[in-house]
């Protein structure tokens, strides 16, 4: 069984906000890059309409998440008012604190089941 968890986040961005929200992906991404170890990717996408973004995020584990939680936490209130969740699935096992924090923000939660990653 694997200890990694992954998640992809849809944020759809409010009208006339896309500027706004590069911006903040920017910082988002500096403090995610620069204090956490633990996170292996974190990667925007954007539709070509630049309406929604997929965020896909990599962890080494639930300790990771919590750790990006608390990393991140104080600037997600300014982002989802501009670009709020409208999907977001977590794929791993997740300790009960890591899997309460993504719960909180209305995650669905896939167990890891079978597989492998090639390194």
């Amino acid at each position: 069984m694997t200890k990694q968890v992954q998640y992809t986040v849809e944020l759809t961005i409010a009208p006339g906000k896309i500027e706004e929200f590069r911006k903040m992906m920017q910082s988002f991404l500096e403090a995610i890059q620069s204090q956490e170890p633990d996170t292996n990717a974190f990667q925007i996408y954007l539709n070509e309409a630049e309406s929604k973004a997929y965020l896909v995020e990599w962890f080494q584990h639930s300790e990771a998440v919590l750790a990006h939680f608390a990393n991140v936490g104080p600037m997600l209130p300014e982002l989802l008012a501009i670009a709020p969740i409208t999907r977001f699935e977590v794929f791993g096992n997740l300790s009960k604190e890591a899997e309460e924090a993504v719960k909180a923000l209305g995650a669905t939660i896939l167990p890891y089941h079978a597989g492998f990653i090639r390194e």
